[in-house]
């Protein structure tokens, strides 16, 4: 079923949810939903693009956080890039270890790996701006810490600048058998997308709030430049430059 075209933005109509993905990565639906993805025929280019977007050769080191089953990072690795991956999820973790990416179970605020000791870092599929404002700047401060001088930063994520100019509040998908449903709000007071996500397979039936920062263009790079990063280039997800009409940002910030 395609998504509806309600543009309505207002006030979430559901509760804040706090450390959401604490819950949402732990369900059973979202795990069928993110290891479904392993099946994806898109992945070796995905891998490819993140490669073209660096711009560095194996065997570079690269942080992947979150690097959820390791279905970027095992491609890189296999490309002669020396990657670790870093998630909170114990079973997306035991994932990528057993695809043979060496993973810390870590939360992505904190600082796990050795300072200045990284070419690159990954940050993709949305995964940034999940925390309060205090959090995200730990966040991006962990990636940058990570990296060496002139080492370089790739967030890939959703922003304010294209995603609200065309916003669809509702939408639903199938994945391996699992209907999923999203219900979005934007609140603009604390520019943050909350979404009452839906899995229902058969007789059963879950739901889980999500709330995410959503930021702009300029605030992110913003922010990334107070944690150390000196340059950036924006890209649309086909690393076409970034515009309000592109579906993603993929954000690359050169530290130093």
């Amino acid at each position: 079923m395609p998504p509806s075209r309600d543009t309505d933005i207002g006030r979430p109509h559901y509760p804040r949810a706090v450390e959401w993905w604490r819950d949402l990565f732990a369900m059973p639906h979202w795990q069928r939903v993110q290891l479904s993805w392993e099946e994806a025929d898109d992945a070796d280019a995905d891998a490819e693009q993140v490669v073209r977007a660096l711009g560095f050769a194996a065997p570079a080191r690269v942080l992947d956080v979150p690097c959820g089953t390791g279905r970027i990072a095992k491609r890189l690795r296999s490309a002669g890039y020396d990657v670790i991956g870093i998630d909170a999820t114990g079973r997306f973790v035991t994932a990528a270890r057993d695809a043979g990416v060496p993973a810390i179970r870590a939360d992505m605020r904190t600082p796990v790996v050795r300072p200045g000791s990284f070419d690159a870092a990954l940050c993709l599929w949305g995964s940034f701006g999940y925390f309060d404002d205090d959090g995200n700047e730990r966040q991006a401060r962990a990636l940058v810490d990570a990296l060496r001088p002139g080492g370089r930063c790739l967030i890939d994520t959703l922003v304010a600048d294209s995603l609200l100019p065309r916003f669809v509040a509702d939408a639903a998908w199938s994945v391996g058998g699992l209907d999923v449903a999203e219900a979005r709000r934007y609140d603009p007071a604390t520019e943050r997308m909350e979404t009452r996500w839906t899995f229902t397979s058969g007789a059963e039936r879950a739901e889980q709030v999500t709330s995410v920062r959503l930021y702009s263009l300029d605030a992110l790079t913003d922010l990334l430049a107070a944690c150390g990063c000196s340059t950036f280039q924006a890209y649309d997800g086909e690393l076409a430059p970034f515009s309000e009409t592109s579906e993603r940002l993929w954000l690359v910030a050169t530290k130093g």
